[in-house]
């Protein structure tokens, strides 16, 4: 996948406002890059994965059911770069500007927040030690406090977009091991750009970006309820992932619905099927037989010894 026209991708995308002509820019940039061959979903054999082939369809659910606990999950400074101590500042009186200044400069400014306090109240002398250990209780209380807000937003995310990752490898030794049961499952291909292109489907289906957990900061900075606002948002932070990921070259199928809705299945252009190198006789009587309905030609995928690697070969039915 060309790094450089997903990054383009993800800059227009990541419009704060997202004026329609930036939608535009990236649903035609994006399908002028949809891959030259299908697009695979690994499965393990059971009555979900053979109703999906049976019926030529996709199965999309809430992030909150991946693997990856940092899915679709964004990071973003509550604060917008206004820092504990400048909160605090700002809700005390009486504060000099040269004296403000100079608790902003300090190396640990939260602790000189706290002996200005300590030194307006007149209470007595505390020693160092103590005013240090009230500037770090107030920083964990804070710390947590911000936490606590990416947490529940992240909740929010994972729990409402539905979601269907699919990858463009169809040989990767990993993939198969992991998401077609050790190679005893089967995946199904589809060709995304037989599509019309204004499909629910093809719209729905953008690559991901291996660059880390999403910074919204910049796009929920000042947002206030009935503000314009980037509506694909939850679709951007769903398409971030760690680059410990990159080897799935992996697309995904966003949708955009109610937390309330169940996960669902669409209707997708599913084009072949293949058979894992281990799958048992019974299962792969259960996916000829389900291939039959749908119509669609099985592969049989072939280890070849001694080169780690796999082929794709016409099963005989």
């Amino acid at each position: 996948m060309s790094k450089d026209w997903v990054e383009e991708l993800m800059q227009l995308m990541c419009a704060r406002d997202l004026p329609l002509e930036n939608i535009s820019a990236a649903q035609q940039m994006k399908r002028r890059n949809f891959p030259p061959a299908s697009l695979y979903k690994f499965r393990e054999v059971n009555e979900y994965s053979l109703s999906n082939l049976r019926n030529a369809t996709l199965h999309l659910t809430f992030a909150s059911t991946f693997n990856d606990p940092y899915d679709s999950a964004v990071d973003f400074d509550p604060h917008f770069g206004t820092t504990h101590a400048e909160l605090f500042l700002e809700r005390t009186e009486g504060v000099s500007e040269e004296s403000r200044l100079a608790i902003l400069s300090a190396e640990d400014p939260m602790l000189e927040v706290v002996r200005y306090h300590h030194t307006q109240a007149a209470a007595g002398q505390v020693g160092e030690e103590v005013l240090a250990k009230i500037a770090a209780v107030i920083k964990d209380i804070h710390a947590g406090f911000v936490a606590k807000i990416v947490t529940e937003m992240n909740s929010q995310l994972q729990n409402s977009y539905k979601i269907c990752s699919l990858t463009e490898r169809l040989d990767s030794l990993p993939l198969w091991a992991h998401y077609a049961k050790n190679h005893t499952g089967f995946a199904m291909g589809y060709d995304f750009r037989c599509l019309p292109f204004n499909s629910l489907v093809g719209l729905s289906l953008w690559p991901v970006r291996y660059s880390g957990v999403f910074n919204a900061s910049d796009l929920l900075r000042g947002i206030k309820p009935g503000q314009s606002f980037n509506n694909l948002f939850g679709v951007i932070a769903a398409l971030h992932k760690s680059p410990d990921w990159k080897y799935e070259e992996e697309w995904r199928l966003v949708l955009a619905d109610s937390p309330k809705e169940p996960p669902r299945n669409f209707v997708a252009p599913l084009k072949a099927v293949y058979l894992g190198s281990k799958i048992s006789e019974k299962d792969e009587n259960s996916v000829l037989e389900d291939a039959l309905i749908a119509g669609v030609p099985v592969f049989k995928m072939r280890l070849i010894p001694h080169e780690f690697r796999m082929e794709a070969v016409p099963h005989s039915l």
